[in-house]
């Protein structure tokens, strides 16, 4: 992670998330509690830290739009773990998937190379695009019904 931009320390975050989710669907078709607990539980840890480092002074309505699916996000973790539903999982897998692109567009535009943001400030960037990182559409996805 040595010279990662803040916004690469970011998507390597949603990365581990991602990554965590895929790994608990594969422990709940393999029957393993335990290792789905821990899978969820690491990717609400995650969640956290990404909701920690938002900024509402600088990222106004980006960070408020990412803060709503950072909580959507650990109530449908935990309403998978206690149902041990796959399918829930995999839809957020999608819509991260998606934020995470957007984060990708944003590394892209700023070359991949270090901005004078500190990492803390990554989450902080008014250059977020805010349509991709959350349409209509992705917002809809998120209002699940229980």
């Amino acid at each position: 992670m040595k010279g990662a931009t803040p916004v690469g320390l970011v998507i390597l975050l949603y990365d581990l998330v991602i990554e965590s989710l895929a790994r608990a669907i594969h422990e709940i078709d393999a029957g393993n509690i335990e290792a789905r607990t821990a899978d969820l539980n690491h990717a609400l840890a995650v969640i956290g830290e990404l909701q920690r480092s938002l900024n509402f002074e600088v990222g106004g309505e980006v960070a408020k739009r990412l803060t709503d699916l950072y909580d959507v996000s650990r109530n449908k973790i935990l309403e998978a773990n206690i149902k041990s539903n796959k399918d829930i999982i995999e839809r957020l897998s999608r819509v991260l998937c998606s934020v995470r692109e957007a984060w990708q567009v944003v590394e892209q535009k700023n070359g991949g190379h270090p901005t004078a943001a500190p990492v803390q400030g990554a989450h902080r960037s008014s250059s977020i695009p805010a349509a991709p990182a959350q349409t209509d559409a992705e917002h809809s996805q998120l209002q699940w019904n229980a």
